[in-house]
């Protein structure tokens, strides 16, 4: 899934406020280190899950010749669930 810089930023910043708010954090770091932080956690699971579904694309190309009445979507999905689960990804 592609995510725009600016939607991570926004993302980032309502969690932290959401986390301040419920006084679930308290933290030695200032808030745009936290921030910072953030983004590259969640840029970081953004681009294990792309590398998951790339994986299944490639996986599933291979195979497209033999199915013909597979549904390819569903094929993917399983296809990517079954190697998230393999790598301890959860999606």
């Amino acid at each position: 899934m592609k995510i725009k810089q600016e939607q991570l930023d926004r993302l980032a910043g309502r969690l932290l406020a959401n986390y301040h708010a419920k006084e679930l954090i308290t933290s030695k770091a200032t808030d745009p280190e936290l921030k910072a932080k953030i983004i590259a956690i969640i840029s970081h699971n953004f681009a294990e899950e792309e590398a998951i579904e790339e994986e299944a694309r490639t996986m599933l190309a291979s195979y497209a010749r033999g199915t013909k009445d597979v549904d390819p979507y569903k094929m993917f999905l399983l296809a990517k669930q079954k190697l998230a689960a393999k790598k301890g990804f959860i999606l």
